[in-house]
């Protein structure tokens, strides 16, 4: 009885699509300069991701790929209301604005966005505020793992031209 369960169970996870997402493969993106526009911990993720080097804004680079972090902003709306008329929830929207520079005549620029959400309870705000840093953590992962999709993907697009 118990294999059957369990057979039912595997069976209707399976047929829904979920899997288990494995650790990101970075082979090949190793000793790529990062400019970040500021300290961030997007910058300091991706440099750890890709064992890169980061360097300031105005410092010279002389070998290529570069990925530039030109801009991130964050905006925080209300996502919904309780019956009193009180926040009960907020949403966290970040986009980061990058360059990706493949070689001296080479760049792609682009936009990510992300976002996420969390419960808000006034009466605990000190869960409510490692509620809202547990998400923003979660968020520049997500754009961080974008950033390197999409520069795999424009460094695997040069090398077939």
């Amino acid at each position: 009885m118990r294999i059957l369960y369990l057979f039912v169970v595997m069976l209707m996870v399976s047929s829904c699509g979920y899997q288990l997402r494995g650790s990101m493969n970075v082979d090949g993106l190793e000793n790529i300069i990062i400019i970040p526009n500021g300290h961030t911990s997007i910058s300091s993720m991706l440099s750890q991701k890709l064992s890169s080097s980061v360097i300031s804004q105005n410092q010279d680079y002389d070998t290529y790929p570069v990925v530039k972090i030109n801009s991130i902003s964050s905006q925080k709306r209300q996502l919904s209301v309780n019956s009193s008329g009180r926040v009960d929830e907020y949403e966290i929207i970040k986009s980061l604005d990058y360059e990706i520079i493949i070689s001296e005549n080479d760049s792609v620029k682009g936009t990510l966005k992300a976002s996420g959400s969390y419960d808000f309870n006034e009466t605990r705000m000190q869960a409510t505020s490692e509620q809202e840093l547990i998400t923003n953590t979660a968020i520049d992962k997500v754009l961080t793992r974008k950033l390197i999709q999409k520069l795999r993907y424009n460094l695997k697009q040069t090398s077939q031209e």
